[in-house]
């Protein structure tokens, strides 16, 4: 599938991946647990949670900017986290 509109993200919080892209209109709808390859476009770090939920903001896989990560298939839900207001990341669901 092609790659979506870029997403930013809020700091300091949980950033629902999935609930994310669900929301772009005139995309069709991704479901949870297929896989994402998802690349920093931002300033600072993110973090990639593959989880529905999280222990803490700044773990999982981190992504320095412009490096990408794919998630694994059948992930019960993908978390995006990062501290700055410069978030950002673009997904392609393969």
């Amino acid at each position: 599938m092609a790659t979506r509109p870029n997403i930013t993200l809020a700091p300091g919080v949980e950033n629902d991946v999935y609930a994310l892209l669900n929301a772009q209109v005139g995309y069709p709808t991704v479901t949870v647990g297929q896989s994402l390859r998802i690349q920093n476009k931002g300033g600072s770090d993110v973090y990639i949670h593959e989880s529905g939920s999280i222990a803490e903001i700044t773990g999982g896989t981190t992504l320095p900017t412009y490096w990408q990560a794919t998630t694994i298939d059948g992930a019960s839900g993908v978390i995006a986290t990062t501290v700055a207001a410069d978030g950002l990341i673009s997904v392609e669901v393969v």
